[in-house]
């Protein structure tokens, strides 16, 4: 069996008949024919029941046809990456990230590929957390940038882990609860809570919840941190995130951490799919998005 028996397969089930294959396949129905019936005659199967015009896949034809999609798709992936590499790297790349990771490492990894790749053709998907995942998952990007959490039910993905991060709480100066330590969930959500989405090792912090405190957890949902930041700098709710996410208000001031029970740690990776995984430009990316987060600002490596 060839490749362009798989194809003629996949077409004709597609058609529904052999003439409306042959069309698509640019050949003519008696070429189209005389292959499949040499095809049957040397596996000793019927992969078609033909009549009036119409054809219809036998168990086995219809067997082959899946194998055959896959087949060919994982070919046209070789295909792709073989002209990348012939035209020194120079396809396109699809990148989703979601709101933390559109912070870091999106932007160094953006400038060091400018660098390294500068015919490279690059395009960003922003997401939500959860989103990047599906975006990856339903084939519409090539890489994704996001959390531990939302890429748990994907265990058939390829991940490298990029960088941890404490999880932490942030409110404005003068909050009240700044007076207390080691808050626990029901302190905390007598307030507004500004976050991209209610993360599960949240939710299992956060226990049973009542209707007044459900509303709280979810008061200010934004994929953009920027919202989630000045909705805490302008109101009480309290902000919740990655640690390295608060820097900048952090260190002037204009931000407190929350002392809390809360204990998470975020986990930033890279994920793929195995298929593209075999790609060098995608296992180049990953190179890069690793030393876009341990690089000093002075340029050297951590």
């Amino acid at each position: 069996m060839e490749l362009r028996h798989l194809e003629q397969i996949l077409e004709i089930c597609r058609a529904g008949g052999f003439s409306g294959a042959a069309r698509k396949l640019e050949i003519s129905q008696p070429t189209l024919s005389k292959s499949i019936a040499r095809l049957e005659a040397q596996l000793s199967l019927k992969l078609f029941e033909r009549s009036s015009g119409a054809a219809r896949p036998t168990t086995y034809g219809a067997f082959v046809a899946q194998r055959a999609e896959t087949q060919l798709q994982g070919v046209a992936s070789l295909s792709r990456d073989l002209e990348q590499l012939a035209r020194g790297e120079q396809g396109r790349v699809r990148i989703a990230a979601g709101p933390a990771t559109r912070i870091k490492p999106l932007p160094e990894l953006m400038r060091r590929l400018a660098v390294r790749f500068p015919k490279l053709h690059i395009e960003t998907v922003l997401e939500t957390g959860p989103g990047v995942m599906n975006a990856l998952q339903d084939g519409r990007v090539d890489i994704a940038f996001g959390y531990s959490e939302h890429a748990a039910r994907y265990g058939e993905l390829i991940r490298k882990k990029l960088f941890e991060d404490q999880v932490i709480l942030v409110a404005r100066p003068g909050h009240p609860l700044l007076a207390h330590r080691d808050i626990g969930p029901a302190e905390l959500l007598r307030y507004p809570v500004a976050l991209p989405s209610v993360l599960p090792g949240v939710e299992r912090w956060a226990g049973d919840l009542g209707r007044e405190e459900q509303e709280n957890l979810r008061a200010f949902i934004s994929d953009d941190y920027g919202l989630i930041i000045q909705r805490a700098l302008d109101t009480d709710a309290v902000a919740l995130g990655a640690a390295f996410l608060f820097h900048e208000q952090l260190a002037d001031g204009r931000l407190v951490e929350v002392s809390t029970t809360l204990k998470l740690t975020y986990a930033c990776w890279m994920l793929t799919t195995a298929e593209r995984w075999h790609s060098p430009l995608v296992k180049s990316i990953a190179e890069l998005a690793k030393a876009s987060v341990t690089a000093r600002p002075d340029g050297a490596a951590a």
